[in-house]
This record gives C-alpha cells, sequence and structure tokens, in this order.
C-alpha cells in the first residue's frame, strides 16, 4: 500500500496546527477536509484516522522511531513510523529519510518501558491519574481511553422509539446496532460511519450524543410543563434531550458565551420539530435577574479539561495543562455559584462535566456548598463514570436540591 504526497501534505499540516497552534481536533479535520473536496472517501477517511493515530500514540510513536519533539521534521516522522506499523510503502521522502525501521516494535513490555511511553501521556497527567485512582484503575482507564470509542445516538423520541429507529436503519441502510437498557435512547454502533447525510437524521430522528452524555439529562429529569435552563448549552445536545424527555412542552432557556453555538443549537432545534427553547448570551444580565429562583431544573454542563473523552479527542491530553486546569476550576466554580441562584425552592440543580478528576468534579461541590450560594443546597448524589467500568466517555455528574 502507497500514501499519496499530498494527503501526507494534509496530515502532517494538520498535525502540526494541533500539536504546536492547539488547534482543536475537530476544528482542524474539519478544516482539512473543506480545503481538500477533490479527496475521495477513502482518502478523507484515512487522512482521520492517520491523525488521530498519530495524535493519540505521539509518545509511544516518537519511542518507536527513536524520535523527541525537536528531531528535524518530527511530525513527518510520526508519520512515517505509522507507515513502518501498517506496513505501508515507505516513499523516499527527505523528510523521512533515515527512517528505515523502527527502533522498536510493539507490544511495549510493561516492565521495561514506562507508562507516559506504553500509553502515550503527558508526565503531569500520569502522575495526576495516578494519584487519583491509583495504579491499576490508572492503566485500565488508560487503556481504555486508547481505544476508539464507539459511535453513540440518541434517538428523538418526540419523533420514533429506538427500537423503531434500529429497525429503519437496518432495513434501509444496512446499519446495525445494539440497544442498552442503561441508556434509554441510545443506539450504540460500533463502526465509524458517516450517518448525518441520511433522511432519518434529516428529518431529526436521531442525534450523534455519547451514552454517558446522554445520562445528564436523566438525571435532570425535567418534566412536561417545567421551566428549565441550560447554563452552558453549546450547540445543544442536552438541550435536545431534555425537550424530548419534557415532551416538547414548557419552556427551556438555553445560555451560552459563543454565538455560533447556540446558532447551531436553533439549527438543531429546527430540524428536531422542538420549539420550547429561547437561546440567550450567557452574561445578559437581564435573564439572571428576571429568572432568579424561578427555575426548576438548572443544568451546568461546565467547561472543563474534556479528560475524560480522549478516546474521541486524543488531542486534549497534549492541549491540556496543569495551570489551565487551575483556570477553568476558578470558572466552574464561578458558573455554579452565579447560575444557583436560578433554581426556585425545591428546584434541582445538575452539575456534570467530561473530566474524570475530583478537582473539577467532587471537590468544585464541596467548595460550593460551603459557599454563601450553596448553602441553601443539599447533595442528593453523585458519581464518576469511568471508560473502563462503561466503555463509553468518562463522565461526571452531582445532583443538589434547594431548599
Amino acid at each position: 500500500m502507497k500514501l499519496h504526497r499530498n494527503l501526507a501534505l494534509g496530515i502532517v499540516e494538520g498535525l502540526q496546527n494541533i500539536f504546536n497552534n492547539k488547534v482543536p481536533l475537530r476544528i482542524e479535520l474539519s478544516r482539512l477536509l473543506k480545503l481538500n473536496r477533490k479527496w475521495g472517501s477513502r482518502d478523507r477517511r484515512l487522512l482521520g484516522k492517520i491523525l488521530i493515530d498519530c495524535i493519540r500514540w505521539k509518545n509511544t510513536y516518537a519511542h518507536l522511531g527513536n524520535l523527541n519533539v525537536k528531531t528535524k521534521y518530527f511530525n513527518w516522522k510520526l508519520l512515517g513510523v505509522w507507515l513502518l506499523l501498517k506496513e505501508y510503502e515507505l516513499p523516499e521522502w527527505d523528510e523521512i529519510i533515515g527512517l528505515k525501521e523502527l527502533h522498536s516494535k510493539p507490544p511495549l513490555d510493561p516492565k521495561k518501558i514506562n507508562r507516559i511511553i506504553r500509553h502515550s501521556i503527558p508526565d503531569w497527567l500520569d502522575k495526576l491519574g495516578l494519584e487519583t485512582f491509583g495504579e491499576d484503575t490508572w492503566e485500565k482507564e488508560l487503556k481504555k481511553q486508547n481505544e476508539e470509542a464507539s459511535l453513540v445516538l440518541r434517538a428523538n423520541t418526540l419523533k420514533t422509539s429506538p427500537e423503531r429507529l434500529q429497525r429503519i436503519l437496518e432495513k434501509k441502510f444496512n446499519i446495525s446496532s445494539s440497544l442498552n437498557k442503561a441508556y434509554p435512547e441510545a443506539l450504540i454502533i460500533e463502526n465509524h460511519i458517516k450517518l448525518t447525510h441520511l433522511e432519518p437524521y434529516q428529518k431529526g430522528l436521531f442525534e450523534i450524543q455519547d451514552a454517558n452524555s446522554q445520562l445528564v439529562s436523566h438525571w435532570a429529569d425535567p418534566k412536561p410543563g417545567m421551566k428549565v435552563i441550560d447554563a452552558c448549552a453549546g450547540a445543544g445536545g442536552k438541550t435536545l434531550h431534555m425537550a424530548a424527555l419534557m415532551e416538547n412542552k414548557g419552556n427551556i432557556i438555553a445560555l451560552d458565551n459563543y454565538p455560533k453555538k447556540l446558532e447551531q443549537l436553533i439549527k438543531r432545534a429546527h430540524r428536531n420539530r422542538i420549539n420550547i427553547i429561547q437561546t440567550h448570551d450567557a452574561n445578559e444580565a437581564n435573564v439572571l435577574k428576571s429568572n432568579y429562583k424561578k427555575a426548576d431544573v438548572v443544568l451546568i454542563d461546565a467547561p472543563c479539561s474534556g479528560l475524560g473523552t480522549l478516546r474521541r479527542n486524543p488531542a486534549a491530553k497534549w492541549h491540556m495543562k496543569s495551570d489551565r486546569m487551575k483556570e477553568l476550576q476558578e470558572l466552574q466554580l464561578n458558573i455554579l455559584q452565579k447560575n444557583a441562584t436560578l433554581v426556585k425552592k425545591g428546584g434541582k440543580l445538575i452539575y456534570a462535566t467530561c473530566s474524570i478528576f475530583p478537582s473539577e468534579n467532587n471537590h468544585q461541590i464541596q467548595f460550593f456548598l460551603k459557599s454563601e450560594a450553596g448553602k441553601r443546597f443539599n447533595l442528593v448524589r453523585e458519581q464518576t463514570f469511568l471508560a473502563h467500568e462503561t466503555s463509553f466517555d468518562g463522565f461526571f455528574i452531582a445532583e443538589l436540591n434547594a431548599e
């Protein structure tokens, strides 16, 4: 097998932007595909596969190729290691001349090769994980986080049932999926395939959403007719799920700091035929003032490190730093304190992150409960969902009630 030079150029450009310029993986991949519309479907899939592999296994590939970040043409040589591992023809390109064979071959012996190389993670993250979980659990979690994530759909129960959607996908498109009783609306597809062009998606029969992410709305448990505030709505995956659970009856106020995300939410709501959602800038003082202690449910899906989602976004481990995590923790607590004022007496506050680390999760809840804004709340339950235990994204959810 042979890799064409123009595809290699795209891959290396992507690695450069993701590693050096800290461009988010999804944004960079989308940009590359838009710039190169003439690439065939096979090339487009291959680019995504190689890019994610090289990001996920950067430390491991560097070890196998006897490389370091100061090596000339480092990103090219990472690509060269991938080609050797996958038994592709190694081209006679100037950037990878000298990389004729691997310095060592997998699987790497855990007794001889340390964890940051075997599991390809930064030093600081390994220390944090070891301190948090202990060696056995941390090893299991890292192994799972380096596996490719399943593709999970959420059936829009306003339009269909998971069982009916499963039959439609199987009969009309030959797409097999499985159900899971722990996730009532989820369909799990093992192979990653493009679905957004299909008629069922265009008609709003389903959204793409990780299974543990779907649990957040079930913890919120909104009922028809309720007033719900999604304080960090983003593009609205959980907002739409809550609207479906509410049978499109009631009122959802979706807040976010980024207008483009809210624009995407509006488009998705239209496709889902949902009309109970209002969108507002999260900094609008009037929204906070007019909804003071009026919401039945407030959901805070807080900005976080994303370190529970490394299976689908391995770039997060290279972009995140301990200093940045501390900044995020300050932001999380501020968001909690500000939006807790919107929960009415007897109402519910849900706090969630796609992180597995206590500093962003359990500790934040304890800090909040000791603060002035948190004094009227009681912790009902909290849980960290680890990838190796659930086979889905790492998540944390806490439920608090207001007195």
